[in-house]
């Protein structure tokens, strides 16, 4: 027989002036995937199976920090990773700049991303065609400065050169748009991100172009002129084709300088008229690089409530330079504000500077926000979700289910399974636990250490603009034997197991190789709420719960010997 010990507790419930965010259902998590100079990927080999398998490494990282957007950057140095009319494929691939691969990286990367879920946009070095050491792929002869000196200018900036298309040329200007709308009729993608779209700085030998196609424009409006041109025919061109693709752009940080926003001016520096691009509806969303503190001289309070202030009703997305040390430090701050002043999300520069970060924030997943102007659709429900266990393995189980999609644009992408804690749960976000590309009409669950009697699960269709089917499916309930679970507690090793009872009341079964000492708190949509500390002793224990009248959905338990910390949803 087994010793139980049994301990009853009455949570007692007060109010504690910490504040716990709200999980949010809604913001974008979006991350800069870098492949310029290999900084985030490829890895430095042209072993492709190796580079694929790099990729799905990121990806997965990414999955599993509850991000859901990746900036997956396609152009650079004037080469590309897609199959492309205009331009070569990128030499991190072959080791040859339009050398001849096994495989389209961006198809590649299109089809990872939404496997699990990530929406994917094709990151764009627009107007910069190349920029540091790598002079064999500038002097290739498929290289745009070799192909069309006559667009290409050389800039030198803190005594750096690159090289940059003269915006101020209607064919660079035509050039670029029918790059980028090829790239949007031949790809799944959902988003294209535009960068380096701008001058390189005010010492831009453009006096041709000048010349022949200003007017009486002067020079500093005219440059502003071309670089909103530029976006106006990229976003028609696309929208043309593909009507809920979603145009981005990143500018710098600083639109023009005020009080405790001083740094290079986009409007006046490198002639972005972002606010413009917004007020004219050229662009779904904007990510300004607001790559500094709440500490620094620009303030990254100030920059990101000017951005929110002035979005004329676009997705504002928060940049942040997650590889300073000094910004990475207030990260989770960071996210917090970006939801006060009702910014639609953040993004971080770049994957490598947050692979091994763990935010706090994102503790459950959210979809990107909605893009009301799009006018997507909801679709229709799945039916008949039905579960069917393994008879060889007993906690392996498949999830199967009926589609009805439509013949539509904006159809259904995918399934969100929710995992919830009662038979009449509210389907909060916070029991989103999975998204299913639409592909699929089944799933199999491993549930080898169930830590609860009954798991609930049901599941509704999710278009390409993330709006959710009005209904859900059936819910299907999977169901644990209670003996079993204590049988198996030896293999738990130190993690407790919870069960939640009808009666609102629970179980926690602790294994303990040491005489411990917790504290158990648990939290609900009001705050913290705290719990009498207790006493585990050598071998299997049980505590037995009774709750109060306020539901906890989550217990966290903090073991005071060892120092070990771990949470239970309720």
């Amino acid at each position: 027989m087994m010793n139980k010990i049994l301990l009853t507790f009455i949570i007692l419930f007060f109010l504690i002036a910490v504040r716990v965010t709200p999980q949010v259902d809604r913001e974008t998590r979006a991350v800069w995937v870098s492949t310029n100079f290999r900084l985030d990927w490829p890895p430095p080999t042209y072993d492709q199976e190796k580079q694929k398998k790099s990729l799905i490494e990121i990806f997965d990282n990414i999955k599993s920090k509850n991000l859901n957007t990746v900036y997956f950057q396609v152009r650079s140095n004037g080469t590309v990773l897609f199959k492309s009319s205009f331009e070569a494929l990128s030499p991190y691939i072959t080791g040859k700049v339009g050398g001849s691969a096994d495989y389209d990286p961006l198809t590649f990367a299109i089809e990872q991303a939404h496997k699990r879920g990530l929406e994917i946009h094709a990151w764009i070095n627009t107007v910069r065609c190349f920029a540091g050491t790598e002079t064999s792929t500038l002097n290739d002869s498929n290289h745009i400065f070799v192909r069309r000196p006559e667009w290409v200018i050389e800039s030198n900036q803190d005594g750096q050169k690159s090289y940059w298309l003269d915006p101020g040329l209607p064919e660079v200007r035509e050039y670029l748009s029918d790059m980028i709308e090829e790239l949007t009729a031949n790809y799944d993608l959902d988003g294209i991100h535009l960068d380096f779209i701008r001058y390189p700085g005010k010492n831009f030998d453009d006096d041709f172009s000048y010349n022949v196609y200003s007017g009486s424009l002067d020079r500093d409006e005219w440059r502003r002129n071309n670089i909103t041109s530029l976006i106006e025919s990229i976003s028609k061109k696309v929208k043309v084709i593909k009507r809920l693709m979603k145009i981005g752009a990143a500018p710098i940080g600083v639109y023009k300088n005020q009080k405790g926003m001083y740094g290079w001016e986009g409007y006046n520096e490198v002639y972005q008229d972002a606010y413009a691009w917004l007020e004219k509806g050229l662009l779904d969303y904007i990510t300004p690089q607001i790559y500094w503190s709440f500490k620094d001289n620009t303030r990254f309070d100030l920059l990101a409530k000017e951005w929110v202030d002035n979005s004329f009703g676009r997705s504002v997305v928060l940049g942040i330079g997650a590889y300073k040390d000094d910004v990475k430090l207030e990260i989770e701050k960071m996210i917090e504000y970006s939801r006060a002043v009702d910014a639609d999300g953040v993004a971080f520069f770049r994957y490598s500077n947050i692979k091994d970060y763990d935010f706090q924030n994102f503790q459950h997943k959210a979809y990107p926000p909605l893009m009301v102007w799009l006018n997507g659709i909801y679709p229709p429900a799945p039916t008949n979700l039905e579960i069917t266990k393994s008879g060889t393995i007993p906690k392996l189980m498949t999830l199967s289910w009926d589609v009805h999609n439509l013949d539509s644009r904006d159809s259904v992408r995918y399934y969100a399974l929710y995992s919830l804690p009662h038979y009449t749960s509210e389907l909060l976000p916070d029991y989103l636990f999975d998204v299913i590309p639409v592909e699929r009409s089944s799933v199999v669950l491993a549930i080898e250490r169930p830590k609860k009697v009954n798991y609930f699960f049901t599941l509704k269709s999710v278009s390409k603009l993330w709006n959710e089917s009005i209904e859900s499916s059936n819910i299907v309930n999977v169901n644990f034997d209670e003996l079993d679970l204590l049988s198996g507690i030896n293999e738990i090793a130190n993690k407790p197991v919870l069960i939640k009872e009808k009666d609102n009341t629970a179980k926690i079964l602790f294994y303990s190789k040491i005489n411990e000492e917790i504290e158990i708190s648990g939290i609900n949509l009001s705050g913290k709420l705290e719990i009498i500390k207790a006493t585990l002793t050598t071998g299997k224990n049980i505590l037995a719960l009774k709750l109060g009248i306020e539901e906890v959905s989550l217990l966290k338990i903090k073991y005071m010997v060892s120092g070990k910390e771990v949470e239970l949803k309720l």
